[in-house]
């Protein structure tokens, strides 16, 4: 089954492609028992008509890369976010998402669901999360469903902290930011917590 990696290339240039390395070399070691590792930066080159602007970049690989596409990027849109109640697994970023489409089928395309596992909050279907608390500091849930390489920038620039965050513990937040590859760490972009519409099931 094939994996994916999704990059941002800025004016260009590549970002965070140490993190991107990482994951992508230990979901291939412990998938396929690969020996050696890839480097992104060995493989990436960026068309003319993708030197400007941002852009979302799709590197498709198994044992090895097979497949790299690039794409205009614009940000979602997201009137609302809708609790969901599931139990699945994503520890690893597949290329396949047929689960999360099936989860989505349910709600407007202007809505999001943030997935709930036994109480905790995790991820939405295509980004981590992060709230802001009461008082003024970013967390990001301990367990989600997958570990982000912008969550693990963030981590290590010590920008936001890990902490376990239930359903019930979200009166304690005011705000929160959807981050990935694509979704930076930006105030302007926050969302006030009484748009998370309570759990389906």
């Amino acid at each position: 089954m094939r994996l994916l990696e999704t990059i941002q290339i800025e004016n260009g240039q590549a970002k965070r492609l140490k993190y991107h390395n990482e994951r992508m070399n230990r979901s291939r070691h412990q998938l396929m028992c690969t020996i050696g590792d890839i480097y992104l930066e060995e493989v990436l080159k960026v068309p003319e008509e993708y030197q400007k602007g941002k852009v979302k970049c799709r590197v498709l690989y198994e044992n090895q890369v097979q497949k790299i596409e690039f794409a205009h990027y614009q940000e979602r849109k997201i009137n609302s976010f809708c609790l969901v109640e599931t139990q699945m697994t994503y520890d690893y970023k597949f290329e396949d998402r047929q689960q999360f489409t099936k989860l989505k089928s349910q709600f407007s395309a202007s809505s999001e669901i943030i997935l709930v596992k036994d109480g905790h909050i995790t991820d939405t279907s295509y980004s981590n999360l992060v709230f802001m608390h009461r008082n003024g500091k970013w967390f990001t849930p301990s367990n989600p469903l997958l570990l982000g390489t912008q969550r693990e920038f963030l981590l290590d620039e010590g920008i936001i902290e890990e902490s376990e965050i239930k359903v019930t513990d979200l009166k304690h937040f005011t705000h929160f930011l959807m981050i990935n590859a694509m979704l930076e760490f930006d105030k302007n972009r926050i969302y006030d917590v009484k748009l998370i519409i309570p759990s389906r099931h």
